[in-house]
């Protein structure tokens, strides 16, 4: 039986964000979650050490457009701070889910910031966490946490009741060598960035396993630290590929279909602050092409809108490249 697989080329749009410590802009954006019921994104700012505690982990609100929308949290243990904020998600309610890993635990907030409650702890058993990473939502609002360090999926009801988990060390069908990222596609299938596997896993909403694909190196299929993924409407995967600089495309099936290595442009915000400081303006004048800046430096994650708009957090260089099918 032949079976014939549909591609649309893709090709870059537009860049959101420039470097900022606070309000408008990023500092080292890890993942970012996008509101069910509005155009909302949600970005989460995991900053350095040094600039942490000057306001640089953050969630900034924006739209594509690009619009400012607010910011919410800031460094600290307290309830609605964040010290290695890693992931989030949002769910039907328009509730938004944050993991951290130095917490270990998931803080919610509303959709304008505020606190609600928390769940969580460190520990490995039933409900503990042990530096969670990846976060994502399925269609009847469970929780599913990549539970980093236990090398596990623990799924949550939207209370922090847990349901069930899978996984445990290894590189065998359905193990885990330090998953990352996590996402669920429209038929609440799961698929997980094995990290230190340097592979996709996919498997039901139970957690049955059902398939993988990537292997470790950088040709084609290949992945080099799998971060995290987004998935379109056709279940195609948009792979940030974190350690090969890259996002790397794959088709339903698991096949390779294109690599995506970025072509950024300068941003409307970038635009605006270029306008106000002139030297850095004649700075830039010596640069050839500008073609390494062009380029993704450490993408931490993928997600793709209602539109189809694959939106990259390129976490090094503080912004998010898009891109649209042809």
């Amino acid at each position: 039986m032949t079976v014939t697989i549909k591609r649309r080329p893709i090709q870059y749009a537009f860049t959101v964000g420039n470097l900022a410590l606070t309000g408008q802009g990023f500092s080292n954006p890890m993942d970012l979650a996008l509101s069910r019921n509005s155009n909302r994104v949600y970005v989460i700012n995991r900053s350095n050490p040094f600039q942490a505690v000057q306001g640089g982990v953050r969630v900034g609100i924006v739209t594509l457009e690009p619009e400012y929308i607010g910011q919410f949290g800031d460094f600290g243990t307290d309830d609605g701070g964040f010290v290695w904020p890693t992931s989030l998600a949002v769910d039907s309610q328009e509730t938004i889910y944050v993991t951290d890993e130095h917490r270990h635990d998931v803080q919610l907030f509303d959709q304008d910031g505020n606190f609600v409650s928390k769940f969580g702890k460190f520990g490995s058993d039933v409900g503990e966490l042990n530096r969670p990473s990846g976060i994502a939502v399925d269609s009847h609002d469970h929780v599913y946490v990549v539970d980093h360090l236990n090398n596990r999926i623990q799924v949550f009801a939207s209370d922090g009741t847990p349901i069930r988990s899978w996984g445990t060390p290894g590189s065998g069908p359905g193990e885990f060598n330090m998953p990352w990222g996590i996402a669920i596609d429209a038929d609440d299938r799961v698929f997980v960035a094995d990290w230190r596997n340097d592979r996709i896993q996919k498997f039901t909403a139970e957690g049955q396993y059902l398939a993988s694909f990537g292997s470790s190196g950088n040709g084609v299929g290949q992945l080099n630290r799998p971060a995290n993924l987004g998935i379109d409407k056709e279940g195609n995967l948009f792979v940030a590929d974190w350690g090969n600089d890259r996002v790397a495309v794959f088709n339903s099936l698991g096949f390779p279909v294109t690599t995506l290595i970025g072509d950024h442009t300068h941003s409307l915000w970038g635009d605006k602050f270029l306008a106000a400081n002139q030297d850095l303006v004649d700075a830039r004048k010596i640069m050839a092409d500008g073609t390494p800046e062009k380029r993704f430096w450490g993408p931490t994650a993928v997600e793709v809108d209602s539109e189809g708009r694959i939106i990259v957090v390129d976490s090094c260089r503080h912004r998010l490249q898009v891109y649209t099918h042809i």
